[in-house]
């Protein structure tokens, strides 16, 4: 973890009244965003992950649920305005730090969107918090029940190069991407797979072990 905050971003809250204005700045470690084509310069956030002291996690918790909008920078990530929209979901943890009396606070919102799997599977499009071939393959076959084999990843992942059918979305501490098509689709590209020998369906019969994934798998580490 040596150095790890130096490859984290910031997440700035600025809240305005009448008579004060208060700005908050929190640790952001993960973040996965979609930038909007208008108005420039902001995009609609799907994963934000944050630490910091219980005041300014309560305050960031309670702008999410009123849908207001962030400032997120960070490696690779120009600053830019984002917000997660109606319906999000927030979760609240807490982290122990050697030498420290106080826990950090550590909240994670989620976009309705990147919560629920229905969601995704009937808008024509997954969004995936990365874009490793095995992951992809294996997110996709399980959200759209598609049968296949765990070795078809790389196959799969070339079809979708070759259709223009994935986009990189906005990481900070992951490579998250958008992947466009629906359940038809994708069997189409099976059944031609298969007849044309590309993709191979094994001789012996049995279950079909899928690799177990991780979340130190799918998330680049940030240290």
């Amino acid at each position: 973890m040596k150095n790890a905050h130096l490859r984290f971003g910031w997440l700035t809250y600025v809240k305005s009244t009448e008579k004060t204005t208060a700005s908050i700045n929190l640790r952001l470690d993960r973040f996965i965003g979609e930038v909007l084509p208008d108005p420039p310069r902001q995009a609609k956030a799907h994963l934000i992950s944050v630490l910091g002291g219980d005041t300014q996690i309560a305050a960031v918790s309670a702008a999410i649920s009123l849908a207001d909008r962030f400032m997120v920078e960070g490696p690779g990530v120009q600053p830019i305005r984002v917000c997660l929209e109606r319906n999000a979901q927030c979760f609240k943890g807490s982290v122990q730090l050697a030498g420290r009396k106080k826990p950090l606070r550590h909240l994670i919102a989620l976009s309705e969107e990147f919560a629920s799997s229905n969601i995704s599977a009937g808008s024509g499009r997954t969004l995936l918090a990365s874009s490793e071939n095995r992951f992809i393959w294996t997110s996709l076959a399980h959200i759209h029940g598609i049968p296949g084999m765990p070795d078809w990843a790389d196959w799969f992942a070339a079809e979708l190069g070759t259709h223009k059918a994935i986009v990189p979305a906005l990481g900070i501490g992951c490579a998250p991407v958008f992947v466009k098509g629906e359940k038809e689709l994708f069997l189409d590209w099976l059944s031609w797979g298969i007849e044309s020998g590309a993709v191979r369906v094994p001789a012996e019969t049995g279950s079909v072990r899928w690799p177990s994934l991780s979340l130190q798998g799918i998330f680049l580490p940030a240290s």
